[in-house]
């Protein structure tokens, strides 16, 4: 009987895990394609798109995404959603790594932790981007958890993906190892982890781990075979981190501290408590993982090369130290259910009357005399929240007042993180202007394609094909949103013999041989002068989702016999 009540236990468990890994598919695959690829992006979709098309093409220093993505760009569409495809699926594995470390976690911390990064605004978000470390980071955890449960087949691939990840491999490295020197010396780590028993010997475990990995690198460096000539890079992620500490700052100063702030607010605040409380009790577990949160935060502070979304190699065990010391802290009380009830309640509707008083407050429409009111209902709310801790802890109990206010401040948490994931899918109604990278453009191909395809449309019959020429705007960007036209040329400028049918040029140049074209601007892209805000419009943004913006305009010209009544007929 014992055993059939474990087997259900476990099966439910399994469910659980199961759950949260649709979910993270959900967060990552919705709208996948809604928003165009940015410069950055296009870039690396590009050497994926030549791989597909047998085009000779650098692969980079992202070897895993190019690899993986010519095959499906080749198989599929050449679409958006194809190009980011490999990256979501990575992002949502996310969710089985504390699994594979469940037995130093908990089990039960490791299926909130599977939850939390799940829904967790860096996690999808940056799981949506081309280029992110999101693929380096799941990869290298992935492979320290498939050894320590002795697969050595699944380790070994994991290791060679997340050597041919970029940089940002390295960026793990370089904070995972000074983190484990340092917690070796202090407190020896290595006595808490142990591989699974097996009956393999280890000369046995490191060949099938090699040849795995060799495999790997052979088959995803060369793009499937489609391009041979990509293995020759694949350790250039390392050339790559090693330059980035010769490089111009990336971003501003103290950038990723202020990503995690926003993107990981629950993380932070829970984190800080199960690190100070790992290092009361003195849990080499959650000391570990506290230092390596801190280590990290320093080397991407100060390593030039760093990007927002490197922060996820802090955000990482940050979620885990709050899965533990919530699990820990928790507890349901044995009587008082409804107090507790009612207490989780009440910190939802507070939170709630808080947090709408900070939107009111930011709101333009609001005059300055009535700024005073709301930010003293604001902070009235606060002191009311508190009220009500002090009051259900002295009334009832600690563990209600405690118990309470954690599944009510968790519920909130969530919210808000479901409502931050949902915004960087693009299903809302707003832009999703992002912190990953402030100096990069929101690319808004829209209404270029829309007039190219009524060109297009429009000229159907005609035995000569509508050529496009880029004058002055040859970016990655744009050769992506013009992928599937052809012919399609760049150049420098536009020569003085030439007559394409359709021509693009940068806002305010007008070509020599404009007589023959009618012209029309449209709105290209839109870039958000981050460095330049004030603190209003940086919490306008938080709360709302708000914030100005700079448009760059082009001009698209149609040769004028190719505009109803002038288009190519029949000969």
């Amino acid at each position: 009987m014992e055993l059939i009540e474990n087997q259900r236990r476990e099966s439910t468990y399994m469910l659980f895990i199961l759950g949260a890994f649709v979910l993270a598919l959900a967060f990552r695959l919705i709208q996948l394609g809604a928003v165009s690829l940015n410069d950055s992006e296009a870039q690396l979709a590009l050497r994926a798109l030549a791989v597909a098309r047998g085009e000779q093409t650098l692969f980079g220093g992202v070897h895993a995404y190019v690899g993986l993505t010519g095959l499906p760009l080749f198989l599929f569409s050449e679409s958006n959603f194809v190009a980011r495809l490999w990256p979501a699926i990575t992002g949502a594995l996310i969710v089985f790594i504390p699994v594979l470390f469940s037995k130093y976690i908990g089990r039960w911390p490791a299926l909130m932790a599977a939850f939390a990064l799940a829904l967790s605004p860096e996690m999808v978000g940056l799981s949506r981007i081309i280029g992110s470390p999101m693929m380096a980071l799941v990869f290298t955890l992935l492979a320290a958890g498939f050894w320590l449960k002795r697969n050595p087949v699944l380790a070994g691939i994991s290791l060679g993906l997340a050597l041919m990840s970029g940089s940002s491999f390295w960026v793990g490295v370089v904070i995972l190892g000074i983190s484990w020197l340092i917690s070796q010396h202090l407190f020896d780590l290595l006595a808490i982890f142990s591989l699974e028993p097996g009956a393999d010997d280890p000369r046995s475990q490191w060949t099938r781990f090699g040849i795995s990995m060799g495999v790997t690198l052979v088959v995803i460096g060369s793009g499937f075979f489609l391009a041979p000539a990509g293995m020759s890079g694949i350790f250039s992620g390392l050339f790559d981190f090693i330059q980035g500490f010769g490089q111009v700052r990336a971003a501003p100063w103290g950038w990723a501290i202020f990503a995690l702030l926003v993107y990981s607010t629950g993380a932070v605040i829970f984190g800080l408590w199960g690190g100070v409380r790992g290092l009361l009790i003195k849990s080499k577990l959650d000391m570990f993982l506290f230092l390596w949160a801190g280590i990290g935060l320093v080397f991407i502070t100060l390593y030039p090369a760093a990007t927002a979304g490197e922060l996820i190699w802090v955000a990482f065990p940050l979620w885990i130290l709050t899965s533990r010391v919530v699990i820990f802290a928790w507890r349901m009380p044995e009587s008082s259910k409804l107090v507790l009830g009612i207490t989780t309640g009440m910190v939802i509707v507070i939170a709630a009357f808080i947090t709408l008083a900070m939107r009111t407050l930011v709101s333009p429409a609001l005059v300055p005399s009535q700024q005073l009111s709301h930010l003293i209902a604001l902070a009235g709310g606060v002191v009311l929240l508190v009220a009500m801790i002090l009051l259900v802890n002295y009334g009832w109990s600690e563990v209600v007042a405690r118990s309470g206010f954690l599944l009510g401040l968790g519920l909130v948490f969530m919210t808000g993180m479901i409502s931050l994931s949902v915004n960087s899918t693009g299903i809302g109604t707003n832009t999703p202007f992002e912190l990953w990278h402030p100096d990069e453009a929101v690319v808004l191909p829209g209404w270029m394609q829309v007039t190219i395809d009524r060109t297009m449309v429009w000229n159907a019959r005609g035995y000569e094909s509508v050529d496009i020429l880029g004058s002055g705007m040859d970016t990655p960007g744009l050769r992506w949103a013009l992928r599937s036209y052809a012919p399609l040329n760049f150049e420098r400028f536009v020569p003085a013999q030439s007559a394409p049918g359709i021509l693009i040029t940068p806002i305010g140049e007008i070509p020599e041989i404009a007589h023959g074209y009618q012209g029309q601007s449209l709105v290209w892209q839109r870039t958000v002068p981050w460095r330049e805000l004030t603190p209003r419009q940086y919490l306008v943004w938080l709360v709302a989702g708000e914030v100005p913006s700079v448009a760059q305009e082009l001009i698209l010209w149609v040769r004028t016999d190719l505009m109803p009544g002038g288009q190519i007929v029949d000969k």
